[in-house]
């Protein structure tokens, strides 16, 4: 354990040369700024402007996971192609402080992007239906159930480089966005891209502040038992490659 915070310590200084805490930071206020600017004077229902906003939020986050993981490994590959974290004494731990930070990182940014909006759509706009805290379980949310594609991004920037990373994420985005409509009622339980976008539509609709109960169509233990089935999944077969790869195929 002493050995992880050591890596997540030097991981975290890395910082200083990289601009990914930059993109963590502005990304998300950039956001925040465009909508509540738009929302300023768009006469739709209060309701459906957090609705909206977020399902965005969600929508975007393939591509920018995608982006953040290939920035973390690019360093890596650029100055030796892994071969400072594969000749650690203990090969995971590396790799696990990097993919920790990520995590770290990437709830610090939906936290901003969810309660930052939240804030100024209660203090400046003065129309928010919804407390701070429902903005706080949206972030919570967003982030449980991206950590499937933290996984999946780390290991494609790992194992097929930057590009792979990034043009996937975009894809993924664009079919986030489809199984958002009518089209991903049944099928989207079983892709990982869109659970995200849907479980907080569900909980806008359905959660706090709506007398609504979720249609026993909907299956909800069903949904959340294979999102969490599969996070477990792919984190564990995530630590197994890593524990046998020996990097000679990280190129780009």
């Amino acid at each position: 354990m002493i050995s992880f915070f050591r890596y997540l310590k030097a991981d975290m200084l890395k910082l200083r040369r990289q601009p990914m805490l930059l993109v963590h930071l502005f990304v998300p206020l950039l956001g925040i700024s465009i909508f509540l600017a738009y929302y300023s004077f768009t006469p739709y229902l209060p309701t459906s402007k957090v609705e909206g906003y977020l399902q965005v939020l969600a929508v975007s986050l393939p591509t920018l996971i995608g982006i953040v993981c290939s920035m973390a490994t690019d360093q890596e590959a650029a100055a030796g192609k892994f071969q400072q974290l594969l000749t650690s004494p203990v090969k995971l731990l590396p790799f696990l402080s990097k993919f920790s930070l990520l995590l770290i990182l990437g709830l610090g940014s939906v936290l901003l992007a969810s309660v930052g909006f939240g804030t100024g759509f209660i203090y400046l706009l003065d129309e928010s239906p919804y407390s701070l805290g429902f903005y706080v379980l949206a972030a919570c949310i967003l982030f449980s159930a991206s950590i499937f594609i933290y996984a999946f991004h780390f290991f494609m920037s790992v194992r097929f480089g930057k590009g792979a990373s990034i043009g996937l994420g975009i894809a993924e985005s664009l079919l986030s966005a489809l199984l958002l409509t009518g089209l991903g009622d049944h099928p989207w339980i079983y892709i990982p891209c869109a659970w995200a976008s849907r479980f907080v539509t569900i909980w806008v609709q359905y959660g706090a502040g709506s007398a609504a109960a979720p249609p026993n169509v909907m299956q909800l233990d069903w949904e959340i038992g294979y999102c969490a089935l599969g996070t477990l999944a792919i984190m564990v077969l995530l630590g197994l490659w890593i524990w046998r790869w020996e990097g000679q195929n990280s190129l780009e």
